[in-house]
This record gives structure tokens, sequence and C-alpha cells, in this order.
């Protein structure tokens, strides 16, 4: 078939004279072409032949490789421009092709769209497939769907988020991309001032694009020789929960459109975030209830039991009433430990007598670490009775003396701490004693799962020796500690 024209653009139409289909698809369209059975171009209108010889041969090339079908839709690249190609298959089988070009605004709206897509699929949770899932597994299922929606959508391969610490100004890093970690014991508040750019969008709630990091006096350092950064706050209801950070070793790279796209997608995370806190809360919420209930139930049932103790002294059966006052006083202190949740070991009373040394632990120095007396306690007396000699603490700057000291002298053989602290998180205490004592086994406690800085799923990508969902059985804890010191062992 011969090469054509366009048919001319001008003429004076109307819905009771409509133009022809081949002006309205000339208007329509940057460029129009038709093809053979096998895929070849049998025929081009003059645009096409004017466009570079590149894009020609990459449309012409995909045209042949392309399947039959109803319709296929790719785009080409040439001498800085970029067209949309669409194929649709008319009348006798005979596919036609149409071009598009993509201007700046067309592309910004590709962009969304595809932001858009995956945001959605962020939220896109199948019920049966995180039913089975813990409360890690599920975040780590998440943090590989922001990451790889960063990457794919976004093209930006250095960033981090950070969300706002419960109750205080502090920037918890939660997920972390190629740039690199701050320093034991810095930490980053929502603060205008002396907190850097991240501090300053937590602060303000307004994104922040610095051209320049060498000549900006509010940047911090993060990717290894920056050079441009992008940083977004992440925003729930008008309230800033946090920060979408992204770095560049290209100075100036960040544009308008870069932020739009940044601020949308920080709009999903921040939102998928908190359904995730919802899920957890509503757990925690939940057992404590059930636990409530349950001692309220059995309040009766021991009253009668009490009473019945009490006759029975009174008819002069002192042993029997003795048993049965020792099984009321196990239930009520069993029922009292699971009512008290995550603040304790749920049989510590009643098996603390019953451990014997353990001669795999004998002689091994742990630290633990937890700001619930009871737990760190309870905690710090099963180890004893296994034979080991326990550092306790209550706060992360504690626990961060306790284990430069014990460098000088002995080493922690393990480190058993809880990941929320009212001063460090349960990360910082891991990286420290990593840091410090190389390869230490570490075992990390939480409540119910609890885990709003995302410990669990950071410290599990780094080798964490085991994790104790508190309320926790002493059985629980004793093989937590022989698997974490057989692991160190092994590795």
């Amino acid at each position: 078939m011969g090469r054509q024209s366009p048919p001319s653009k001008s003429g004076s139409w109307s819905a009771d004279s409509p133009p022809p289909p081949e002006v309205a698809l000339s208007i329509m369209s940057d460029a129009v072409f038709s093809l053979e059975p096998d895929g070849r171009i049998a025929w081009s209108d003059e645009r096409f032949q004017q466009l570079p010889v590149a894009a020609q041969d990459r449309v012409a090339q995909w045209c042949g490789a392309v399947a039959t079908g109803d319709a296929q839709r790719t785009h080409v690249e040439a001498a800085g421009h970029r067209w949309e190609v669409l194929l649709k298959r008319g009348p006798d089988e005979q596919r036609f092709g149409l071009m598009v070009e993509i201007t700046e605004a067309h592309e910004q709206q590709l962009r969304l769209e595809a932001i858009d897509r995956a945001g959605l699929l962020l939220l896109d949770f199948d019920r049966n497939t995180i039913a089975d899932l813990s409360v890690a597994d599920r975040l780590r299922l998440l943090e590989q769907r922001i990451v790889a929606s960063v990457k794919q959508e976004l093209k930006f391969d250095h960033f981090e988020i950070r969300l706002r610490a419960p109750g205080s100004d502090r920037l918890e890093l939660v997920i972390s991309e190629n740039l690199s970690p701050m320093r034991i014991g810095e930490t980053i508040s929502a603060s205008e001032t002396g907190n850097g750019i991240s501090g300053w969008v937590a602060a303000t709630g307004q994104s922040y694009v610095c051209a320049d990091v060498r000549k900006d006096p509010l940047y911090r350092e993060g990717l290894d020789d920056a050079r441009s950064s992008l940083t977004v706050p992440l925003v729930l209801r008008d309230r800033v929960i946090g920060v979408f950070n992204i770095e560049s070793d290209t100075e100036g790279v960040f544009t308008s459109g870069d932020q739009v796209l940044a601020e949308r997608f920080g709009g999903y995370i921040a939102n998928v975030l908190h359904l995730l806190d919802l899920l957890v809360v509503e757990r925690i919420t939940t057992s404590e209830q059930v636990a409530r209930n349950m001692s309220s139930e059995l309040e009766r049932p021991i009253a009668d039991l009490q009473q019945i103790a009490a006759s029975l002294r009174d008819h002069n059966e002192a042993i029997i009433a003795e048993r049965i006052q020792k099984i009321v006083s196990d239930i009520a202190n069993r029922v009292s430990t699971c009512a008290a949740g995550p603040r304790s070991i749920v049989d510590a009373e009643h098996e603390l007598h019953a451990i014997t040394p353990d001669a795999q632990l004998q002689g091994l120095t742990i630290l633990v670490v937890d700001d619930e007396d009871r737990v760190r306690i309870e905690v710090s007396q099963v180890l004893e009775r296994l034979g080991c000699d326990v550092t306790a603490c209550g706060t992360g700057t504690a626990a961060f003396a306790a284990i430069e000291k014990c460098v000088q002298n002995h080493p922690f053989a393990m480190v058993v701490s809880d990941i929320r602290l009212p001063d460090a998180s349960g990360y910082e205490v891991f990286t420290k004693s990593r840091e410090t004592i190389p390869d230490v086994p570490v075992v990390l406690m939480t409540g119910f799962g609890y885990d709003p800085d995302h410990t669990i799923v950071r410290a599990s990508a780094d080798g964490v020796q085991g994790i104790l969902l508190k309320p926790f059985r002493t059985s629980q804890l004793i093989e937590a500690v022989r698997n974490a010191v057989t692991s160190n062992v092994s590795n």
C-alpha cells in the first residue's frame, strides 16, 4: 500500500455535518499508521514519516513483536520526546496504530495515576493472605510494597520514612533504603530548629526541596555524597504523623512535579501505617478486655470456693481447706497476671520455684532492659534461676552505659530488651549492643506484638535472634534464650 498524506484539517463542522473519521483521527493524534497481518507497517501518514528515525524503528519493532489482539499500548522515546502508541483492531482483522506525544503535563498525569494505583495496592491486603502472618510479617510485607512502589513509580532509590513516636516529638526511623544511619544516641525531633530538614517538615507540615545540601543550613547528613533532597510530611487528617525524605547524589534534581508525586504517595503511606497501627491497637484492647471480663466472671466462683474452704476449717478439715485455698490463690494470681496483659509473665509466680540451673546457660552474663518493673524483675528472676548473671536496666540510657561498662570487664553474652523504652527504642538498644559487642544475640520483647516504630522489622532484617510477644510464659522465655544462644554458637 502506498504512503499517503493526512487529510486536510480545514473545514467547518457541526452536529448535522460531522467531520469524516479520517479528519477526526488526524486532529486527535500526532501520527497514524496501519499494519500488515505480519505486523509490518503497511501505511503511515506524513507526520509519522517526519518522526525521528529512531522513533519509527522502535514503533515498527514493537508492532512486529506484539501478538494480534484487541488493543495494545506502549511508549517510545527518541530525540528528547516521548509518545504513547496504541494499536487497535479494525474491520477485516486490520490493525491501526495511533501515536500521541506525551507532554510534560500528560506525563505528570500518567505518573499521578501510577501513584494512585500503587497507593491503593498498599491498602489491598487479602484477609486470607495476612490471617496467618505475625505482626512482624505484616509490617515486612508493607515495607516491601512501599519500597517497590517508591522505586518503580517515583523512581527514587535513596529514601527513608520516619514516624512520630507515640506521646513525643521524636521521629523514629521506620523504613530506610540506601541512607546512612544516625549514630547511637542521635535523634531527630519535630522542631523547626536543630533537627534538620526532616524535623522542620514535621514541625511545620510543609514540604521542603533542597537544591544543594552543601549550601542549606537545615540539612543533616543522610546519603553519602548527597547533593539534593526532597522531604514531604506524612499527613493524616491534618495531623503530621511523620516525614518521607528522599535524597539524590545529583544537584537540583527534584522538581515541583516530584514534590506533588511524593506528597500524593505520602498520603497513602500515612493512611496504611495508621490502619496497621489501629489493627494492632484493636488487638491489644480486645485482649485486655477479654482478660478483664474473665477476671470479672471468675470473681463469684472464687468467692464460693473461699467460703467452702472457711467452712471446712470450721469442721477441722484444715488440710483440705488449705489445698482449696491454694488452688483459689493460684487461679486468682493467674487471672490477675493475664489481666495485666503485657506487663507481666503469665505464669512466673507458679513456675519460678520449679526452674533449675541450665548447664547451657550457666554463668552467662545477660542484660535485661524493660521500663515495666514487674516484667524486668520477673525476667531477671527466671534467668537467675537458670544460673545466669543478670544486669537489669529500666531505661535506654542505663542500658547504653551498662553495655559500655561491660566491654571493659566482661561483655554481655546476650541482651533481652523491650522495644518501647521511655528514652530510646529497642532498635537502638539492639544496634548499640551489636556495635559494641559484635554478634551478641539479642531477644526483643513487645506487648501483644505492638511495634509502632517498626523495630521488629528493622531488627529482623539485621539478624535479631528472637521476638517475644507479651504476655508470654516462662517456658517461652527460656526457649527464646536457649535458641538465641544456640543460634549464636552456630553462626
